[in-house]
């Protein structure tokens, strides 16, 4: 560790610890919604008054609030347009747990002041909220498909041949995200390759994407930043939904959820969902199909049970999955995979969790929480004549205690986390088999200065049986630092095991020779700093939000996946220096009723030193990686949201490609190849009845394909031949329709 790190979080502790022991007295609570079904539903942006100071507050997007009282008592209101008002006489530092019940009238007229974009100003981490609202917007088939309409995150096919999708958050790529299901470690080991693609989007209920280090008690794998998924739950959930989705390239979808609430306390959920790819795409028409033929189930049962001092939630999930790809004239029945090119894959899983809660109602601020998940995963896959086996079980558990000091301006959570970790894997005639065990210990204190400040230190240690010791530490800051200006600092570590075949199997969809150097047993570790400032606007009635953000992450170890050489893959631990720099500016603005505009503007500077045939360093650009990108989002709902009209804009600038030549040598000074920069543009409208809706969109509008993403396509046996040279669009227009259906 570079001594200005050290420095650094010598400084950041000691500043801590010196602080003072309490700041006076805030109440916190949260506002949720009663409908008539007794359905609740956290409650945004409802109004939250104390009379005796004349002070207010707001809840933040998932109905939660603070308020300094300032050492006094009263009555607090509680209201919000379209539900019944509300108050309660506060006493002393309690959390409020209070329930709106909607108007039975029709209201003539509402004036709705809108207040767009999804940043949330009351979390401490820079977190964006993607609601149902927002995940509508697009046809959101799949967890890969949820970023269309986000600026921070870009999506894009890992090759020309798998299907498979990656994520890149930060300029580097989704396996430095920390995925999560319900706080649940999920796109991780052999799932990583085809994970984006599983999770069902009308399953998902909300999307937590917060960029840097997230919280200690998450884990230690974050570095680039944390992705949350809340699903649909049983209790809230319709009775009955239904979306049919099918689309001019052969895709058909169908989703069915059923939620059934037993009593008061016990509700159960199923939701299934089935997805097929049926038509051979040949676009480009150099004989492979542009998209694979794939056949894929997914089930999930889950339970739930509450009182008033438990509550406890449980459920299985299970997968399958045939992917087929390939030369047109592939047949996995009846072709020579020596003489016809054939990618084959198959896949199960099934997992199991639980999350058990013990509440204090009359300490409100303590909590016991235990989570438990289980999975077994099994992946069968074939690229010509090359096998691959993959088999994991895997194990995970984590316990966590949270309380205060004096009061709630001085928090902290605790606890212990449990992984355990078996991969048996075989490429060709190679087997590699591991077991990790990873025991670990977290602490994480908050401090809040009521409506001012707020500050958290986390600290974790894990022991791993291969890697010993490893210590983790993040700091975050979130100062509101004058009406309407936030500002948002993050400094910490994260570390993670390598994965090298199951994270880049995309890569074996060439004829390129692998070569492995060095480490055979390869880990990453990083630090990642950022900053955040966000400006909150009024211009007259209408709002809207400025968004500013930087962050740098300096790697200590980094997995090199180099294609710089012809003819080779070669993976060996970065010798040199490995760094990413990431800005980027978002306009959220409101400037007519019913219309939201968001435009953005990212630029990314990432650099690795690369190892020559010589043994020399050369620093390099990351190929595939545009530098500069611009995202505008357009959405307008008529009266009542009948009619839904979005449109997005993207634009990619150009970017460093590997020079894909058999001949080509790399070595210092080597000649940059670049591609060409290119726009994609997405819309869709939505017409809106009682109980249903139907939708009708296109992706990839005006038809941008890269020219050749498979090199030596007709000669797919030879060393010449490369699937993993992507990076544009490998199909083009996409019309699609669908139709969704609720039973409240």
């Amino acid at each position: 560790m570079s001594i200005h790190r050290i420095i650094l979080l010598g400084l950041l502790f000691t500043f801590t610890v010196a602080l003072p022991y309490s700041f006076g007295q805030v109440v916190q609570g949260r506002v949720m919604s009663l409908d008539a079904q007794g359905n609740m539903e956290d409650l945004v942006g409802a109004s939250v008054y104390f009379r005796p100071i004349k002070k207010g507050t707001l809840t933040d997007v998932k109905g939660a609030f603070s308020l300094d009282l300032q050492g006094k008592t009263g009555w607090m209101l509680f209201s919000s347009t379209g539900f019944i008002s509300d108050s309660i006489f506060v006493e002393n530092n309690q959390f409020l747990h209070v329930h709106l019940k909607a108007a039975n009238k029709e209201l003539n007229e509402v004036r709705v002041v809108a207040a767009p974009g999804n940043h949330d100003d009351v979390a401490t981490l820079h977190t964006e909220i993607l609601t149902m609202k927002t995940l509508a917007k697009a046809a959101c088939c799949n967890l890969s498909e949820s970023f269309e309409t986000n600026a921070s995150v870009s999506v894009s096919f890992a090759d020309a041949v798998t299907g498979a999708k990656q994520i890149q958050l930060l300029g580097l790529s989704g396996t430095y995200v920390q995925t999560n299901v319900e706080n649940i470690p999920s796109i991780r080991g052999l799932k990583t390759t085809y994970g984006l693609n599983y999770l069902p989007g009308t399953w998902i209920k909300s999307i937590d994407l917060a960029k840097g280090q997230s919280s200690v008690v998450n884990g230690y794998e974050s570095i680039t930043g944390g992705i949350n998924v809340e699903l649909a739950k049983p209790d809230t959930s319709e009775k009955y939904f239904l979306n049919v989705y099918t689309n001019s390239q052969g895709r058909f979808e169908i989703n069915q959820q059923g939620a059934h609430k037993f009593n008061s306390r016990l509700s159960t959920g199923l939701f299934t969902h089935y997805s097929k790819q049926a038509a051979r795409l040949d676009g480009n028409k150099d004989g492979f199909m542009d998209l694979p033929l794939f056949d894929l189930w997914n089930v999930l049962n889950r339970w739930k049970y509450s009182t008033d001092r438990w509550m406890v939630q449980w459920g299985a999930s299970y997968l399958y999955e045939n992917r087929l790809a390939g030369q047109n004239n592939f047949d996995e029945n009846t072709s020579n995979r020596f003489l016809v090119y054939g990618f084959g894959s198959k896949t199960s899983r099934f997992e199991t969790f639980a999350k058990i809660a013990r509440l204090f109602p009359d300490k409100p601020y303590q909590g016991l929480g235990l989570i438990l998940n289980t999975a077994q995963h099994q992946n069968d896959s074939y690229f010509a004549f090359k096998n691959y086996v993959g088999r994991e079980q895997s194990m995970y558990a984590n316990l966590i205690y949270q309380s205060i000091f004096d009061n709630t301006n001085h928090s902290w959570k605790a606890g212990a986390s449990f992984l355990y970790d078996s991969y048996q894997e075989r490429y060709i005639d190679s087997s590699f088999a591991r077991t990790e065990i990873v025991p670990g210990a977290f602490f994480e204190y908050t401090w809040t200065v009521p409506n001012h400040l707020t500050m958290v230190l986390g600290n974790r240690i894990d022991w791993h049986n291969q890697f010993g010791a490893q210590w983790v530490p993040r700091w975050h800051l979130k100062w509101d630092a004058a009406e309407d200006w936030i500002v948002r600092l993050s400094a910490g570590k994260g570390w993670r095991r390598v994965n090298p075949l199951a994270e880049n199997m995309g890569f074996l969809a060439n004829g390129r020779r692998l070569v492995v150097l060095g480490d055979q047993n390869p880990m990453e570790k990083a630090w990642n700093f950022g900053a955040t400032l966000t400006k909150n606007f009024q211009i007259g009635t209408r709002k809207g939000s400025l968004v500013l953000d930087a962050f740098r992450t300096d790697f200590e170890k980094q997995w090199m996946v180099d294609m710089e050489n012809g003819g080779e893959i070669r993976m060996y631990s970065n010798p040199g220096v490995s760094f990413a720099n990431s800005w980027q500016a978002e306009l959220n603005y409101s400037p007519a009723k019913r219309l939201e505009l968001k435009a953005a503007y990212r630029y990314q500077d990432v650099q690795a030193d690369y190892l020559t045939l010589k043994g020399t360093l050369n620093r390099l650009s990351k190929a595939y990686l545009n530098k500069d990108r611009v995202l505008v989002n357009i959405a307008y709902s008529t009266p009542y949201e009948k009619w839904k009209y979005d449109l997005t804009w993207q634009w990619n600038g150009s970017r460093r490609i590997p020079n894909g030549s058999l001949a080509h040598i790399h070595d210092v000074g080597s000649p940059t190849l670049t591609a060409t920069a290119f726009s994609t543009v997405y819309a869709q409208v939505t017409r809106q009845f009682k109980k249903w809706e139907m939708y009708v969109g296109a992706e990839n509008l005006f038809n941008f394909t890269q020219a050749n993403p498979i090199m030596s396509a007709k000669d797919p046996f030879s060393r010449g031949f490369d699937a993993t040279m992507v990076w544009g669009p490998i199909v083009g227009r996409m019309i699609y329709t669908g139709m969704r259906y609720k039973i409240q």
